[in-house]
């Protein structure tokens, strides 16, 4: 295979890279709304929601344990997606922006317990947060990764201090799920909790990205992704123990974690985790966003599913018509009060069908690809899979009906009407001869002919 010998990576390298994309913005942000939905019976959400995001991407998990594909996600989606499925998944990658708008809004929320006099100006200030990191990424991205390596040491000495000094302070008798604050929203309440503290569990799969350095990929990827999820469900968990059993449930509910922070630590050290514990989670998960966004939305641009004034770039070649699209999209959110739950609902109801269909295409893997099925970490009889599959159906339409159930009626049909036009649109452009497929096509031989020699190996 090609860079054998450039192969580093073990189990032990990759599970520090999947925890530090998972541990990060999300916990902090939606925690509060969490609590608001199912009460003191987090925790357990938390450790559902862990394993419901697994299964609801389970296709990236039994892709990686079946193919070591040096394209990550997108090698992955070449060969399963159809065309027009493909472009799909391209366009919808302008949604993500809108969670740029909830860290940055966050990032402010938290800020002002340490700084109370930002409070009346939160909207100026986190359109300023949001130009400043746009603005670091047109310098290049070498010095902000280098910056965004310290930031996640500090935040998970952070986690670990809030944990340590929290747990003793839980009232352990409080957490009983008898009691009448636990479920305090019935079963809708939990799910919801499930769907919504999803967004902080998804992200452990972005090690399927290195398997062009990753030692025996096939397997040394998959038992990462699992045993990394073992572990971001036992810190959740920690942490949630502590944000749920201090205080009154009411003082809690829909609130961030500053609420508890502050109670149990002092006043110094409450500031400094403040800062160097959820604004600098949530700053690293912002860069990263916007980092990481431009790529795939510039491969959009040239595979022709997006007009070719989009990749319209600098001399210097910095995108910056995406970026620009990008960051009006950032914006909107804060300038119309979108709401926490909002951005997840936007984010999440369209991915999780994306999900459903890219779980239900791994089906055709066995069939097409015998040999390397027969390889694969994951190998078991086809009724198992289908078993497997079932249960990620499940879960993805779970995390979408849960998360359709909270919002209005007029979110609930800008959803529906948006993923409809993304479709339509990606149907047509298809159809129109626009669409050349040049880096999709690229990508899907380059991952045949890596699906090849994973079918010889041993």
């Amino acid at each position: 295979m090609k860079g054998k010998s450039g192969k580093q990576l073990g189990v032990g390298d990759l599970i520090p890279f999947a925890i530090g994309n998972c541990v990060g913005a999300g916990i902090f942000v939606y925690m509060g709304l969490g609590v608001k939905y199912t009460g003191r019976s987090l925790p357990l959400a938390l450790v559902l929601a862990n394993v419901v995001m697994l299964f609801a991407y389970a296709y990236n998990t039994l892709m990686a344990g079946t193919f070591a594909l040096s394209g990550g996600k997108y090698a992955q989606g070449a060969v399963l997606q159809p065309p027009v499925i493909a472009g799909v998944y391209a366009i919808m990658n302008l949604i993500k922006s809108l969670a740029i708008a909830g860290y940055a809004i966050s990032v402010v929320n938290y800020a002002s317990y340490v700084f109370p006099g930002i409070t009346p100006y939160t909207k100026l200030i986190a359109i300023g947060i949001q130009t400043l990191f746009f603005a670091l990424t047109f310098k290049g991205t070498k010095l902000m990764s280098k910056i965004n390596i310290i930031m996640v040491g500090i935040l998970m000495v952070a986690l670990c201090i809030f944990i340590a000094v929290g747990l003793p302070q839980v009232d352990f008798s409080s957490l009983s799920l008898t009691r009448p604050d636990s479920f305090s929203g019935g079963v809708m309440g939990f799910l919801s909790a499930i769907a919504v503290m999803g967004f902080a569990c998804e992200g452990s799969t972005i090690i399927v990205s290195y398997a062009s350095e990753t030692k025996k990929p096939t397997r040394t990827i998959p038992i990462a992704i699992l045993i990394s999820t073992a572990i971001i469900a036992v810190i959740y968990f920690l942490m949630s123990l502590v944000a749920v059993g201090v205080l009154p449930i009411e003082e809690i509910a829909g609130q961030s974690l500053a609420v508890v922070a502050k109670e149990i630590f002092s006043y110094p050290v409450f500031a400094i985790f403040i800062i160097c514990g959820a604004c600098f989670a949530i700053a690293t998960s912002l860069f990263g966003l916007i980092a990481s966004l431009k790529y795939p939305i510039l491969s959009t641009v040239e595979d022709g599913w997006l007009p070719e004034v989009v990749g319209s770039k600098t001399k210097d070649g910095y995108p910056w018509f995406i970026m620009l699209v990008m960051y009006i999209v950032a914006v909107v959110p804060i300038i119309t009060d979108m709401s926490l739950n909002q951005i997840a609902s936007y984010l999440q109801i369209p991915f999780m069908i994306l999900c459903i269909l890219n779980n239900v295409l791994f089906l055709q893997i066995p069939k097409k690809y015998p040999e390397a099925w027969k390889k694969s970490f994951f190998h078991m009889p086809m009724p198992c899979l289908y078993i497997v599959i079932g249960l990620s159906l499940l879960c993805d339409a779970l995390v979408a009906f849960a998360l359709f159930s909270t919002i209005e009626a007029g979110d609930q049909i800008i959803i529906v009407v948006m993923v409809l036009v993304i479709f339509a649109y990606s149907y047509f452009r298809y159809k129109s001869g626009k669409v050349t497929m040049k880096s999709l096509e690229e990508a899907r031989r380059q991952a045949l002919d890596e699906i090849q020699e994973t079918s010889q190996e041993g």
